[in-house]
């Protein structure tokens, strides 16, 4: 069995399901080196011991002055392949051009798994960072994208199209009979029946472009119309001020962050979905509020700095794809789906007809497959 040395900075509940399906493949170790990642993006923190990854080997790195130097001793272990490379933050650099050199002068096979594209970022760091991305590029025998964009931005850093495979993100969640029940009281508790709910799932940062979401909420007439905004961050007191100015107040409901065994009541009363990001120094890798909203038969309305959109909206079948920063269109998307019932719904179903037929994990773990099967076969 091929005995593969897994690093990555932590494991969220939506990679729980991908990582144990690899380990019925090959022989994997997982390294997580950075479990602070999981409390930066979402305020959860990554325990030693972690619930659903019984049956699994792997090992949660301590840091000291940023860097995982259990890496020193790991790099040098035992093993047929490779995975793993980040340019995220200083330490994950230092650390990944370590171990990665490594394995190359070891001739170890090494599979690249990145989420950039090619958004527009004109910053010194970005520019610093190309020699090394290529590099990488370089070094590697595979590398595996979630889509069409990366795909694209690899390619422009001067990577080998034959050795880039598709891998999409993937984030499936469940229904019980129950949630409906629930959502329903859920509903009526937050007097919400009879409305028409607009739902964002997300950090409140400036690059969400949840402004832009306001702005164009302000130019809806509809009396029974509710934007629900679930999460929280730094730009929440600016957007709350935004939607005093806008006359807002009796529209707009911020939740807070919501337990993600929660979120299906949200999704579930949600009329349809919407992923404002801006390109805001960056854009927004992929966003799996579109995997999840689409597997709940929601509409989806994303910009086009959203790393997902193109893959995963068919314009004016299970959604719309916007520009960036433009309230207009995203208010006229929004009636488009909310005037027209019949609309909504065929837009939900084809969303969840893409979901089943192109974003499972078995999807992705074929795509992992495809990717360390080259890998071996080239050396």
């Amino acid at each position: 069995m091929t005995r593969i040395l897994f690093i990555h900075n932590t494991v969220m509940w939506y990679r729980i399901p991908f990582f144990k399906a690899l380990t019925d493949i090959y022989s994997v170790k997982f390294i997580f080196n950075h479990g602070k990642v999981s409390n930066k993006l979402y305020g959860v923190d990554t325990p030693e011991e972690i619930e659903g990854l019984q049956g699994v080997e792997y090992e949660v790195l301590s840091n000291h002055l940023g860097i995982a130097w259990g890496l020193v001793q790991r790099a040098w272990e035992d093993y047929d392949l490779l995975v793993g490379g980040s340019w995220d933050s200083i330490p994950e650099i230092v650390e990944s051009a370590y171990y990665l050199t490594v394995a190359w002068l070891r001739r170890k096979p090494i599979v690249l798994w990145r989420e950039d594209w090619a958004w527009d970022d004109p910053s010194l760091k970005s520019r610093l960072l190309k020699p090394l991305k290529k590099f990488m590029i370089k070094i590697s025998s595979a590398i595996v994208l979630p889509g069409t964009k990366h795909r694209e931005y690899f390619l422009s850093l001067g990577s080998n199209p034959e050795k880039i495979f598709l891998m999409p993100n993937v984030s499936n969640q469940t229904i019980q009979k129950e949630d409906y029940n629930k959502t329903a009281q859920l509903k009526e508790k937050m007097n919400l029946k009879n409305k028409k709910i607009v739902l964002y799932v997300g950090r409140l940062i400036k690059r969400k472009g949840i402004q832009y979401l306001l702005s164009a909420l302000s130019q809806l007439e509809n009396e029974d119309l509710v934007l629900l905004i679930v999460g929280s961050g730094e730009y929440e007191t600016e957007l709350k001020s935004r939607v005093q100015e806008l006359g807002l107040a009796d529209k707009v409901i911020f939740t807070g962050n919501i337990p993600q065994e929660n979120l299906v009541f949200y999704y579930l009363m949600s009329d349809l979905v919407v992923v404002p990001s801006i390109t805001y120094g960056i854009g927004d890798p992929w966003v799996l509020v579109l995997n999840e909203a689409m597997y709940f038969k929601k509409p989806v309305i994303a910009t086009e700095a959203v790393g997902a959109a193109c893959d995963m909206i068919k314009d004016n079948e299970n959604g719309f794809i916007v520009p960036e920063k433009d309230a207009d269109a995203l208010a006229q998307s929004m009636v488009k789906i909310l005037e027209d019932n019949d609309l909504k719904l065929e837009m939900g179903q084809k969303s969840y007809e893409i979901i089943q037929n192109k974003f499972r994990y078995h999807n992705m773990v074929n795509g992992f497959k495809q990717a360390v099967e080259y890998s071996l076969n080239k050396e």
